[in-house]
Protein backbone atom coordinates (compact mmCIF):
# COMPACT_ATOMS: atom_id res chain seq x y z
CA UNK A 1 0.00 0.00 0.00
CA UNK A 2 2.57 2.66 1.08
CA UNK A 3 4.38 2.07 -2.83
CA UNK A 4 0.71 2.49 -4.17
CA UNK A 5 0.02 5.17 -2.33
CA UNK A 6 3.24 7.02 -2.51
CA UNK A 7 2.65 6.57 -6.57
CA UNK A 8 -0.79 8.39 -6.38
CA UNK A 9 0.69 11.02 -4.45
CA UNK A 10 3.19 11.75 -6.68
CA UNK A 11 1.04 11.56 -9.70
CA UNK A 12 -1.00 13.97 -7.73
CA UNK A 13 1.38 16.50 -6.95
CA UNK A 14 2.72 16.49 -10.67
CA UNK A 15 -1.02 17.67 -11.28
CA UNK A 16 -0.60 20.24 -8.48
CA UNK A 17 2.63 21.35 -10.04
CA UNK A 18 1.29 22.28 -13.32
CA UNK A 19 -2.61 22.77 -13.63
CA UNK A 20 -2.27 24.42 -16.97
CA UNK A 21 -0.51 21.55 -18.68
CA UNK A 22 -3.18 19.03 -16.65
CA UNK A 23 -6.52 21.11 -18.10
CA UNK A 24 -4.87 21.10 -21.58
CA UNK A 25 -4.27 17.50 -21.95
CA UNK A 26 -7.99 17.15 -20.74
CA UNK A 27 -9.79 19.49 -22.84
CA UNK A 28 -8.27 17.37 -25.65
CA UNK A 29 -9.27 13.81 -23.88
CA UNK A 30 -12.88 15.46 -23.32
CA UNK A 31 -12.81 16.60 -26.77
CA UNK A 32 -12.12 13.45 -28.31
CA UNK A 33 -14.68 11.38 -25.87
CA UNK A 34 -16.83 13.48 -26.77
CA UNK A 35 -16.30 13.14 -30.62
CA UNK A 36 -16.28 9.39 -30.24
CA UNK A 37 -20.12 10.11 -28.07
CA UNK A 38 -21.24 11.88 -31.22
CA UNK A 39 -20.03 8.99 -33.39
CA UNK A 40 -16.78 10.16 -34.64
CA UNK A 41 -15.66 6.53 -35.40
CA UNK A 42 -18.31 6.09 -37.94
CA UNK A 43 -18.42 9.33 -39.53
CA UNK A 44 -15.85 11.49 -39.73
CA UNK A 45 -17.80 14.14 -40.44
CA UNK A 46 -18.62 14.65 -37.11
CA UNK A 47 -15.15 15.98 -36.69
CA UNK A 48 -15.95 18.60 -39.26
CA UNK A 49 -19.17 19.80 -37.49
CA UNK A 50 -17.57 19.82 -34.38
CA UNK A 51 -14.84 22.58 -35.49
CA UNK A 52 -12.32 20.91 -37.86
CA UNK A 53 -10.02 23.13 -39.74
CA UNK A 54 -12.07 23.47 -43.44
CA UNK A 55 -11.42 26.29 -45.56
CA UNK A 56 -15.29 27.18 -46.57
CA UNK A 57 -16.48 26.79 -43.34
CA UNK A 58 -14.08 29.26 -42.22
CA UNK A 59 -14.16 31.61 -45.43
CA UNK A 60 -18.25 31.50 -44.22
CA UNK A 61 -17.32 33.03 -40.82
CA UNK A 62 -16.55 30.27 -38.30
CA UNK A 63 -13.11 31.55 -37.44
CA UNK A 64 -13.13 29.98 -34.19
CA UNK A 65 -12.84 26.66 -35.75
CA UNK A 66 -8.56 27.98 -36.07
CA UNK A 67 -8.72 27.22 -31.98
CA UNK A 68 -11.70 24.57 -31.83
CA UNK A 69 -9.57 22.21 -34.66
CA UNK A 70 -6.07 21.67 -32.34
CA UNK A 71 -8.28 19.99 -29.84
CA UNK A 72 -10.07 17.56 -31.78
CA UNK A 73 -8.19 14.70 -33.28
CA UNK A 74 -8.52 11.54 -35.46
CA UNK A 75 -7.79 8.28 -33.48
CA UNK A 76 -6.66 7.53 -30.29
CA UNK A 77 -3.19 6.76 -31.48
CA UNK A 78 -3.44 10.80 -32.82
CA UNK A 79 -4.70 11.78 -29.69
CA UNK A 80 -2.12 9.94 -27.12
CA UNK A 81 0.68 10.99 -29.14
CA UNK A 82 -0.04 14.47 -28.70
CA UNK A 83 -1.38 14.14 -25.24
CA UNK A 84 1.48 12.27 -23.77
CA UNK A 85 3.70 14.31 -25.03
CA UNK A 86 2.17 17.54 -24.65
CA UNK A 87 1.95 17.27 -21.31
CA UNK A 88 5.39 16.60 -20.62
CA UNK A 89 6.44 19.48 -22.69
CA UNK A 90 3.94 22.01 -21.42
CA UNK A 91 4.89 20.95 -17.86
CA UNK A 92 8.28 21.96 -18.81
CA UNK A 93 7.49 25.31 -19.75
CA UNK A 94 4.78 25.74 -17.41
CA UNK A 95 7.49 25.62 -14.57
CA UNK A 96 9.80 27.75 -16.15
CA UNK A 97 7.44 30.68 -16.57
CA UNK A 98 4.20 30.26 -15.40
CA UNK A 99 0.54 29.00 -15.91
CA UNK A 100 -0.64 32.29 -17.95
CA UNK A 101 2.08 32.42 -20.07
CA UNK A 102 1.96 28.68 -20.75
CA UNK A 103 -2.00 29.15 -21.89
CA UNK A 104 -1.11 32.17 -24.28
CA UNK A 105 1.88 30.06 -25.74
CA UNK A 106 -0.13 27.12 -26.31
CA UNK A 107 -3.41 28.73 -28.15
CA UNK A 108 -1.10 32.17 -29.78
CA UNK A 109 0.48 28.57 -31.39
CA UNK A 110 -2.66 27.31 -31.91
CA UNK A 111 -3.87 30.32 -34.37
CA UNK A 112 -0.83 30.46 -35.94
CA UNK A 113 -0.47 26.94 -37.27
CA UNK A 114 -4.49 26.92 -37.76
CA UNK A 115 -3.76 30.13 -39.90
CA UNK A 116 -0.38 28.95 -41.98
CA UNK A 117 -2.13 25.69 -42.62
CA UNK A 118 -5.48 27.01 -43.96
CA UNK A 119 -3.94 29.01 -46.03
CA UNK A 120 -1.23 26.73 -47.51
CA UNK A 121 -3.25 23.76 -47.86
CA UNK A 122 -7.14 22.75 -48.83
CA UNK A 123 -8.14 20.16 -46.89
CA UNK A 124 -9.75 18.73 -43.49
CA UNK A 125 -7.31 18.96 -40.64
CA UNK A 126 -7.43 18.22 -36.99
CA UNK A 127 -4.89 17.53 -33.76
CA UNK A 128 -3.00 19.54 -31.68
CA UNK A 129 0.38 18.89 -33.10
CA UNK A 130 0.79 22.66 -34.46
CA UNK A 131 -0.13 24.04 -30.52
CA UNK A 132 2.43 21.36 -29.36
CA UNK A 133 5.36 22.17 -32.22
CA UNK A 134 4.72 25.75 -30.50
CA UNK A 135 5.56 24.45 -27.19
CA UNK A 136 8.63 22.68 -28.68
CA UNK A 137 9.63 26.29 -30.07
CA UNK A 138 9.04 27.62 -26.77
CA UNK A 139 11.78 25.27 -25.16
CA UNK A 140 14.16 25.90 -28.02
CA UNK A 141 13.47 29.26 -27.04
CA UNK A 142 14.26 29.02 -23.48
CA UNK A 143 17.13 26.75 -23.97
CA UNK A 144 18.55 29.46 -26.29
CA UNK A 145 18.33 32.00 -23.90
CA UNK A 146 19.73 30.04 -20.97
CA UNK A 147 22.55 29.33 -22.83
CA UNK A 148 23.11 32.72 -23.65
CA UNK A 149 24.33 32.38 -27.78
CA UNK A 150 24.05 30.23 -31.12
CA UNK A 151 27.19 28.95 -30.75
CA UNK A 152 26.40 26.73 -27.65
CA UNK A 153 22.85 26.20 -28.14
CA UNK A 154 24.03 24.44 -31.58
CA UNK A 155 26.52 22.08 -29.62
CA UNK A 156 24.01 21.34 -26.68
CA UNK A 157 22.85 17.54 -26.48
CA UNK A 158 19.80 18.88 -25.33
CA UNK A 159 18.83 20.95 -28.62
CA UNK A 160 20.54 17.82 -30.54
CA UNK A 161 17.41 15.75 -28.80
CA UNK A 162 14.95 17.83 -29.09
CA UNK A 163 15.40 18.53 -32.83
CA UNK A 164 16.10 15.07 -33.80
CA UNK A 165 12.64 14.51 -31.81
CA UNK A 166 11.00 16.58 -33.99
CA UNK A 167 12.68 15.17 -37.00
CA UNK A 168 11.90 11.48 -36.11
CA UNK A 169 8.09 12.68 -35.22
CA UNK A 170 7.91 14.23 -38.56
CA UNK A 171 9.43 11.04 -40.26
CA UNK A 172 7.56 8.18 -38.20
CA UNK A 173 4.17 9.93 -37.41
CA UNK A 174 2.50 9.89 -41.26
CA UNK A 175 2.83 5.98 -40.66
CA UNK A 176 0.08 6.85 -37.77
CA UNK A 177 -1.59 9.97 -39.32
CA UNK A 178 -1.14 12.42 -42.06
CA UNK A 179 0.65 15.25 -40.72
CA UNK A 180 -0.02 19.02 -41.54
CA UNK A 181 3.75 20.54 -41.67
CA UNK A 182 2.40 23.76 -42.13
CA UNK A 183 0.91 23.93 -38.80
CA UNK A 184 3.88 23.08 -37.12
CA UNK A 185 5.75 25.57 -39.05
CA UNK A 186 3.33 28.00 -37.82
CA UNK A 187 3.25 26.80 -34.52
CA UNK A 188 6.83 26.26 -33.78
CA UNK A 189 6.99 29.92 -35.06
CA UNK A 190 4.68 31.32 -32.78
CA UNK A 191 5.99 29.34 -29.89
CA UNK A 192 9.29 30.40 -30.33
CA UNK A 193 8.27 33.94 -30.82
CA UNK A 194 6.69 34.21 -28.07
CA UNK A 195 8.74 32.92 -25.34
CA UNK A 196 11.51 34.61 -26.62
CA UNK A 197 9.82 37.91 -26.22
CA UNK A 198 8.38 36.98 -23.02
CA UNK A 199 12.36 36.30 -21.38
CA UNK A 200 13.63 39.33 -22.91
CA UNK A 201 16.06 41.09 -19.98
CA UNK A 202 14.68 44.80 -19.21
CA UNK A 203 14.26 47.42 -20.71
CA UNK A 204 11.21 46.07 -22.91
CA UNK A 205 10.12 47.85 -25.18
CA UNK A 206 6.35 47.32 -26.29
CA UNK A 207 6.94 47.31 -30.21
CA UNK A 208 8.38 44.07 -30.27
CA UNK A 209 5.00 42.29 -28.96
CA UNK A 210 3.29 44.91 -31.47
CA UNK A 211 4.95 43.47 -34.19
CA UNK A 212 4.92 39.95 -33.10
CA UNK A 213 1.05 40.40 -32.41
CA UNK A 214 0.05 42.43 -35.69
CA UNK A 215 2.07 39.40 -37.60
CA UNK A 216 0.17 36.60 -36.00
CA UNK A 217 -3.36 38.64 -36.82
CA UNK A 218 -2.41 39.35 -40.46
CA UNK A 219 -1.80 35.33 -41.03
CA UNK A 220 -4.92 35.29 -39.42
CA UNK A 221 -7.27 37.39 -40.86
CA UNK A 222 -5.75 36.20 -44.46
CA UNK A 223 -6.24 32.56 -43.75
CA UNK A 224 -10.12 33.31 -42.52
CA UNK A 225 -10.52 36.15 -45.82
CA UNK A 226 -13.44 34.80 -47.91
CA UNK A 227 -12.98 33.42 -51.17
CA UNK A 228 -15.19 32.77 -53.75
CA UNK A 229 -13.60 29.49 -55.06
CA UNK A 230 -15.06 25.92 -54.24
CA UNK A 231 -12.65 24.00 -51.66
CA UNK A 232 -11.91 20.49 -51.83
CA UNK A 233 -14.54 19.72 -49.39
CA UNK A 234 -17.10 21.56 -51.20
CA UNK A 235 -16.14 19.62 -54.34
CA UNK A 236 -16.52 16.20 -53.03
CA UNK A 237 -19.89 17.26 -51.96
CA UNK A 238 -21.24 19.05 -54.53
CA UNK A 239 -19.82 15.84 -56.57
CA UNK A 240 -21.96 13.89 -53.91
CA UNK A 241 -25.13 15.69 -54.44
CA UNK A 242 -25.19 16.14 -58.30
CA UNK A 243 -24.87 11.87 -58.31
CA UNK A 244 -27.19 11.77 -56.24
CA UNK A 245 -29.50 13.78 -58.36
CA UNK A 246 -28.83 11.94 -61.39
CA UNK A 247 -29.96 9.01 -59.77
CA UNK A 248 -33.00 10.77 -59.32
CA UNK A 249 -33.32 11.56 -62.57
CA UNK A 250 -33.72 15.65 -60.87
CA UNK A 251 -32.42 17.23 -63.59
CA UNK A 252 -33.08 21.04 -62.50
CA UNK A 253 -30.73 19.86 -59.62
CA UNK A 254 -28.45 18.52 -61.55
CA UNK A 255 -28.00 21.62 -63.65
CA UNK A 256 -27.99 23.94 -60.59
CA UNK A 257 -25.14 21.91 -59.18
CA UNK A 258 -22.96 21.93 -62.34
CA UNK A 259 -23.94 25.95 -62.37
CA UNK A 260 -22.48 25.73 -58.91
CA UNK A 261 -19.68 24.11 -60.25
CA UNK A 262 -19.04 26.13 -63.32
CA UNK A 263 -19.26 29.75 -60.95
CA UNK A 264 -16.59 28.07 -58.31
CA UNK A 265 -14.12 26.82 -60.77
CA UNK A 266 -14.28 23.51 -59.91
CA UNK A 267 -13.37 20.82 -62.45
CA UNK A 268 -12.26 17.13 -62.21
CA UNK A 269 -12.51 13.85 -64.19
CA UNK A 270 -15.47 13.02 -62.21
CA UNK A 271 -17.45 16.00 -62.71
CA UNK A 272 -16.87 15.69 -66.42
CA UNK A 273 -18.20 12.54 -66.37
CA UNK A 274 -21.68 13.78 -64.71
CA UNK A 275 -21.54 16.85 -67.11
CA UNK A 276 -22.15 14.12 -69.39
CA UNK A 277 -24.69 11.93 -67.70
CA UNK A 278 -26.89 15.60 -67.31
CA UNK A 279 -26.60 16.32 -71.33
CA UNK A 280 -27.82 12.27 -71.79
CA UNK A 281 -30.97 13.20 -69.26
CA UNK A 282 -31.42 16.15 -71.20
CA UNK A 283 -31.24 14.39 -74.65
CA UNK A 284 -28.42 16.19 -75.50
CA UNK A 285 -26.44 13.12 -76.63
CA UNK A 286 -23.86 15.02 -79.75
CA UNK A 287 -22.80 17.14 -76.84
CA UNK A 288 -22.55 14.33 -74.38
CA UNK A 289 -20.89 12.47 -76.25
CA UNK A 290 -17.56 15.16 -76.74
CA UNK A 291 -17.59 15.20 -72.91
CA UNK A 292 -17.76 11.54 -72.61
CA UNK A 293 -15.02 10.48 -75.48
CA UNK A 294 -12.16 12.32 -73.45
CA UNK A 295 -13.02 10.59 -69.99
CA UNK A 296 -12.25 6.73 -71.84
CA UNK A 297 -8.16 7.94 -71.15
CA UNK A 298 -9.35 9.52 -67.08
CA UNK A 299 -7.02 8.71 -64.75
CA UNK A 300 -9.37 7.12 -62.94
CA UNK A 301 -10.10 4.00 -63.42
CA UNK A 302 -13.79 3.94 -62.46
CA UNK A 303 -14.49 7.13 -64.52
CA UNK A 304 -13.10 5.55 -67.64
CA UNK A 305 -15.30 2.33 -67.13
CA UNK A 306 -18.03 4.69 -67.07
CA UNK A 307 -17.38 7.02 -69.74
CA UNK A 308 -16.67 3.62 -72.03
CA UNK A 309 -20.31 2.79 -71.08
CA UNK A 310 -21.47 6.22 -71.94
CA UNK A 311 -19.84 6.27 -74.50
CA UNK A 312 -21.09 3.15 -76.20
CA UNK A 313 -24.62 3.27 -75.20
CA UNK A 314 -24.66 7.42 -76.79
CA UNK A 315 -23.11 6.26 -79.91
CA UNK A 316 -25.65 2.96 -80.03
CA UNK A 317 -28.82 5.34 -79.96
CA UNK A 318 -27.35 8.01 -82.25
CA UNK A 319 -26.58 5.08 -84.51
CA UNK A 320 -30.26 3.97 -84.69
CA UNK A 321 -31.29 7.58 -85.05
CA UNK A 322 -29.58 8.22 -87.74
CA UNK A 323 -29.60 4.88 -89.85
CA UNK A 324 -33.54 4.55 -89.30
CA UNK A 325 -34.33 8.44 -89.03
CA UNK A 326 -36.29 8.76 -85.86
CA UNK A 327 -35.38 11.72 -84.15
CA UNK A 328 -32.23 12.21 -85.96
CA UNK A 329 -31.48 12.95 -89.86
CA UNK A 330 -30.99 9.69 -91.85
CA UNK A 331 -27.59 8.98 -92.75
CA UNK A 332 -26.06 5.80 -92.89
CA UNK A 333 -22.69 6.35 -93.38
CA UNK A 334 -23.48 8.80 -90.46
CA UNK A 335 -25.46 5.94 -88.36
CA UNK A 336 -22.15 3.37 -89.29
CA UNK A 337 -19.69 5.42 -87.93
CA UNK A 338 -21.50 5.27 -84.71
CA UNK A 339 -21.72 1.93 -85.12
CA UNK A 340 -18.23 1.58 -84.50
CA UNK A 341 -17.46 4.10 -82.04
CA UNK A 342 -20.02 2.17 -79.76
CA UNK A 343 -18.02 -1.17 -81.03
CA UNK A 344 -14.77 0.24 -80.22
CA UNK A 345 -16.30 1.42 -76.87
CA UNK A 346 -17.59 -2.37 -75.58
CA UNK A 347 -20.53 -2.75 -77.35
CA UNK A 348 -20.51 -5.96 -79.28
CA UNK A 349 -23.96 -5.44 -80.60
CA UNK A 350 -22.90 -2.73 -82.80
CA UNK A 351 -20.17 -4.48 -83.80
CA UNK A 352 -22.35 -6.71 -85.64
CA UNK A 353 -25.06 -4.33 -86.74
CA UNK A 354 -21.70 -2.18 -87.99
CA UNK A 355 -20.62 -5.26 -89.69
CA UNK A 356 -24.18 -6.40 -91.01
CA UNK A 357 -24.66 -2.53 -92.35
CA UNK A 358 -21.28 -3.22 -94.44
CA UNK A 359 -22.22 -6.09 -95.86
CA UNK A 360 -25.52 -4.94 -97.36
CA UNK A 361 -23.68 -1.83 -98.47
CA UNK A 362 -23.83 -2.04 -102.18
Amino acid sequence: MGPAGGGLRGAAARIREAPVSTALAAANVAAYAAALALGAGRDPRVLLRMGALERSRVWAGEWWRLLAAPFLHAGLAHLAANVGFGWLACRLVERALGGGPLAGLYLASALGGSALSLLGQDGVSVGASGALFGIAGAILALHLRALGGWRPFLASRATHALAGGILVTSLLAPLVVPLDHLAHAGGLATGAAGAWLLTRPPPRAAWPWGAATGALLAIAVAACWPRAELTAWERAELEDQLHAALRARDVPAARALVARADEGGADSERLRYYRALLLVQEDALEPALEVARPLQRAHDAAVRGEAARVVASVAKVLAYRHYTGDGAEKNPWRALAYMDEACLAGDEESCRNASRVRGAAP
